[in-house]
């Protein structure tokens, strides 16, 4: 009698591509709609900054800060949404705010509460996103473009190193 497993349940993931593939998307949008409730936050402080000022008022601050309050206020809750639909849209904006806000960290550290450390994490949460994408990337297309580039070099120095 042969073994036929095609009625076999099996519990558990597909070995292969696809479990691995399943497995980085999970992955990233796990990471996204962590970073969603994190801009969520990011953008209910800027609002708060904007409806209720902890000193003074709205109005008294400089006319960049207002822009910058108002920049964050609203693209901040816009990017979250799009990262939690894990939609690419939400990736460009969320992009365009993380960039946005290590350019104001740097031309005035006093604007974010924790502005180095804010810093830095930005630089984790855009590590973090590059390579996640480039995981899920790499896996989907059997193998991207980083990685045969890296594969063709490494056949390059092993041919000269040869020859030489």
């Amino acid at each position: 009698m042969e073994n036929d497993s095609s009625g076999i349940i099996r519990v558990g993931g597909k070995p292969g591509p696809e479990a691995a593939e399943a497995r980085w998307a999970l992955a990233l949008t796990f990471f996204f709609r962590t970073v969603s409730l994190l801009w969520i936050i990011e953008g209910l402080e800027q609002w708060r900054r904007i409806v209720a000022p902890a000193t003074g008022s709205f109005l008294d601050l400089s006319p960049a800060a207002m822009s910058a309050t108002i920049f964050f206020a609203v693209l901040n809750p816009i990017a979250a949404v799009g990262l939690w639909l894990v939609a690419p849209w939400g990736g460009v904006v969320w992009l365009l705010t993380l960039f946005a806000q290590v350019f104001v960290i740097v031309a005035k550290p006093s604007f974010f509460p924790f502005g180095g450390t804010l810093k830095i994490a930005d630089g984790v949460l855009l590590a973090l996103y590059l390579f996640l994408s480039w995981r899920a990337n790499s896996v989907s297309e059997g193998g991207s473009t980083v990685d045969r580039t890296i594969a063709r070099l490494r056949e390059l120095a092993l041919g000269f190193l040869r020859r030489g």
